[in-house]
C-alpha cells in the first residue's frame, strides 16, 4: 500500500483507502442492525451460497437483460437432476436459518384440472399416429421425443410418462439414449450405460462450441481408447441407429450386438456432417458395444433402440442447466438433420425453470428465441405435433423462513402460452396443474417429500405426479379428439 508523510512524520492513507473503507462500513452496516435489512446489497441466502460456494440459484449464468446479444452459458458446476434430500437444511446439507416448522397436517393434494390448451389443434397429426398404434395396425410405432433441463437427464418425468404410455399403447423401445455421460447423474430407465474414453462435446458444456453434436447436444470423441456398454435390464431391441459424426480424417467405429462380431463404420468423409448406421436384427437383442478402433478420432452422439410396432417409443432428451436459448447454440442445419432422421410424431419442448433466473426474461430476446426454435422443429419435421410443456413451480426461501414461487416462473408460463398460441403449437401448463403458486412449498412438507431442499428438482416422487399430470391430460384431449374423428 503507498503512503504519504505527514509533517510531523506521521504516515496516512490516501484519500481511495479511507473511501473504500467507509463505503465497506457503510455496506456492513444492514446486516448488524436487522431494521436496516432493506438496504442489503445481497440477501442473508444469496450470501450464503457466495460464502460456501455451492450454486443455488440461478441454474446457470444469468444472461444479460433483453436488447443486449450476449447469450448464455452453461453453469461452471453443473448440479445433478435429483439432489440428496436434506431433512434439516438446504440442498448442501446446511441449516438454513428461520426455517418454518414442517407442518404435516396441511390438507392432502390436490392437481388442478388443466388440459392441454390446443385451439390450432396442432396435436392432430400426434393423435392420427396414436389412433393406428392403439388399433394394433402392423408396424404402427408412435414416436415422442422429449426436450428439456435437468430432470430429464436422469429420465424424470420422462421415464414415467413412457412406462404409462406403453402400458396402454404397447412398448416400441427406449428410443435415443447418448453414448456416455456428460453429467455425472445422466442415465435412462431400463437401461445400463458404461463408458470410458470418450471426451465429451456440447455448447453446454463448452463455450463457444456450436458444432454438429446430433440430436442429443452431446457428442463423444475417443481415438482407440473410447468404449461404451449400452444393455437393456430386461428388455430386447430388434432395431439399432447408431448416430456419429463424419467428417475429414475420421476414424472407425467398431459396434458390435450382444456377442456378435463386430461392424465396422467408417466416419471418414469430405465434409463433416452427422452418419446414421442402421440394423434390422434377425433376433431380439440386449445389449450394443461402441468402441473407436484408434485409427483416427471418432465423434459418436447416441443409439437409439426399438423394437417391431405397434407401440410407443419416447426419447428423453435433458442437457443439464438447458434452457429454449440453449438449442439456437447447436449447428441449425445439422440438428434439424439429426431431429428429422428421428421421425417423431410429436416433439416436447420443456423448458422454463432454469430462466427463471435470467434477468430479462422473459422479454423480446426469450420469444425470439422460442419462434426460431419452433420453426427449426417445423423445418426437420414438417408434419409433426409440437407441444410446449411449461416449467414447473420453483420456489425459494424468503427471510422469514416461508418458501414462495419464484416471482418470474408465473410470467414466464404466459409468455410461453401466448407463444403457442402464435405459433398453432398446444401448451400444457405444468405449473398450474400442480397447483401453481406455492407447491413446491406444500410439496416440500409432504411426507415424503414431492421436492427437494433446493425447491426445484422434484424427487422421484414428484416427477411421477408431473408425469401422470401430463399423461392424463394428453390422453384427455386424444379421447376428446377421437370423439370427433370416429372412423
Amino acid at each position: 500500500m503507498t503512503v504519504t508523510e505527514e509533517p510531523t512524520g506521521r504516515t496516512r492513507a490516501p484519500k481511495t483507502v479511507l473511501t473504500l473503507l467507509l463505503f465497506g462500513v457503510g455496506a456492513a452496516l444492514p446486516y448488524a442492525v436487522p431494521s436496516l435489512g432493506r438496504f442489503r446489497i445481497v440477501r442473508d441466502g444469496e450470501l450464503a451460497v457466495i460464502v460456501t460456494q455451492v450454486p443455488r440459484v440461478p441454474l446457470v449464468r444469468r444472461i444479460e437483460p433483453e436488447g443486449r446479444e450476449r447469450t448464455v452459458r452453461p453453469a461452471e458446476e453443473p448440479r445433478p437432476a435429483v439432489i440428496a434430500e436434506s431433512r434439516t437444511g438446504d440442498a448442501g446439507g446446511r441449516p438454513v436459518a428461520a426455517a418454518r416448522p414442517r407442518d404435516r397436517s396441511i390438507e392432502p393434494l390436490v392437481d388442478a384440472d388443466v388440459s392441454i390448451e390446443d385451439e390450432a389443434e396442432g396435436l392432430n397429426a400426434f393423435f392420427a399416429s396414436l389412433q393406428r398404434t392403439e388399433r394394433r395396425e402392423p408396424g404402427a410405432v408412435t414416436r415422442i421425443s422429449h426436450f428439456g433441463d435437468s430432470p430429464l437427464t436422469g429420465d424424470l418425468i420422462s421415464g414415467e410418462a413412457r412406462v404409462r404410455l406403453q402400458r396402454a399403447y404397447g412398448d416400441a423401445g427406449h428410443g435415443f439414449v447418448l453414448a456416455g455421460r456428460p453429467w455425472g447423474w445422466y442415465g435412462h430407465n431400463g437401461v445400463t450405460l458404461t463408458a470410458s474414453g470418450w471426451k465429451p462435446l456440447s455448447p453446454l458444456l463448452t463455450w463457444g462450441d456450436g458444432g454438429l453434436h446430433g440430436l442429443g447436444a452431446v457428442s463423444f470423441v475417443g481415438n482407440g481408447s473410447g468404449r461404451s456398454e449400452i444393455a437393456l435390464d430386461g428388455g430386447t431391441f430388434t432395431h439399432l441407429e447408431v448416430t456419429f459424426l463424419t467428417r475429414p480424417g475420421g476414424g472407425h467405429l467398431l459396434v458390435s450386438v450382444d456377442d456378435g462380431p463386430p461392424a465396422e463404420i467408417d466416419s471418414n468423409g469430405p465434409v463433416s456432417r452427422e452418419g446414421h448406421f442402421t440394423l434390422h436384427l434377425p433376433k431380439e437383442a440386449r445389449r450394443v458395444v461402441l468402441r473407436s478402433k484408434g485409427d483416427g478420432p471418432v465423434s459418436v452422439h447416441g443409439v437409439v433402440l426399438e423394437r417391431d410396432g405397434p407401440g410407443i417409443v419416447y426419447d428423453a432428451l435433458g442437457a443439464n442447466g438447458a434452457a429454449v436459448h440453449s438449442l439456437t447454440l447447436l449447428n441449425a442445419e445439422g440438428w434439424i438433420q439429426s431431429l428429422a432422421a428421428r421421425r417423431s410424431d410429436l416433439v416436447i419442448l420443456n423448458y422454463g425453470t432454469n430462466e427463471s433466473g435470467y434477468e430479462g426474461v422473459p422479454g423480446t430476446r426469450y420469444r425470439k428465441d422460442w419462434i426460431e426454435v419452433i420453426a427449426r422443429v417445423r423445418k426437420a419435421l414438417p408434419g409433426a405435433s409440437i407441444l410446449l410443456m411449461s416449467p414447473m413451480d420453483r420456489g425459494m426461501r424468503r427471510e422469514d423462513g416461508a418458501i414462495v414461487t419464484f416471482p418470474s416462473i408465473p410470467r414466464i408460463v404466459e409468455a410461453q402460452r401466448s407463444i403457442a398460441a402464435e405459433t398453432g403449437c398446444a401448451f400444457f401448463d405444468t405449473f398450474s396443474a400442480m397447483g401453481g403458486e406455492g407447491t413446491m412449498a406444500r410439496w416440500y412438507d409432504r411426507e415424503p417429500r414431492l421436492v427437494s431442499a433446493d425447491f426445484t428438482h422434484t424427487t422421484k416422487g414428484g416427477s411421477d405426479r408431473v408425469a401422470r399430470l401430463l399423461v392424463g391430460a394428453l390422453e384427455e384431449a386424444y379421447r376428446e379428439w377421437q370423439g370427433e374423428n370416429v372412423k
